[in-house]
């Protein structure tokens, strides 16, 4: 990842918020209910494959629930928990993979991991989020397209709640679960 790159991500993490920290403390591996979640944004084709793929995430991604394995693989901690400007909820600190910042979609190989910082200092896995570059917007599954986002390193992104239970939805960025405070 070029250096530009690292630096456009740091500017807009550090543009939506103030260093914070997460709070909630929770089990480290228990996954949250996906049917209801899920269900919202399944058709007939796609309602076995999203639940599928999700599966198939958090196996992928269950050694990340020890945030050092995530460091050893390459992500970097922003340092900074993400809040919604707008609204209620937030997102988390984000781990950043910036090699995989690239015109490839691998569901099994995110782009950022989200984590809630707990009122301890520990870290917990929450979500999983694909950066994109390139004019068409991948779909999750091919049934879930990713929302646009207005940054020079990616012109796509998707939140996956695979962790932690979303009321606003599996993929959506905010989550009113989590805080910043």
């Amino acid at each position: 990842m070029n250096h530009n790159k690292r630096i456009f991500f740091a500017l807009f993490v550090g543009a939506l918020l103030a260093l914070t920290t997460c709070t909630k403390d929770e089990d480290l591996t228990t996954p949250t209910p996906l049917a209801p979640a899920v269900e919202k944004y399944e058709t007939k084709a796609g309602k076995s494959n999203t639940r599928k793929l999700v599966a198939q995430l958090r196996q992928a991604t269950v050694k990340y629930h020890d945030h050092q394995v995530a460091i050893d693989d390459g992500f970097s901690n922003t340092g900074t928990c993400v809040s919604n400007p707008s609204g209620p909820g937030a997102m988390g600190v984000h781990f950043v993979h910036y090699d995989r910042i690239d015109g490839v979609h691998n569901p099994m190989e995110p782009e950022v991991l989200v984590y809630e910082l707990r009122n301890n200092g520990t870290y917990k896995l929450v979500a999983i989020e694909y950066l994109q570059i390139g004019d068409t917007p991948p779909k999750f599954g091919g049934e879930i397209e990713f929302h646009p986002f207005s940054q020079p390193f990616a012109k796509f992104e998707l939140h996956v709640w695979a962790w932690k239970a979303n009321p606003a939805g599996l993929f959506e960025d905010w989550n009113p679960n989590v805080t910043c405070p």
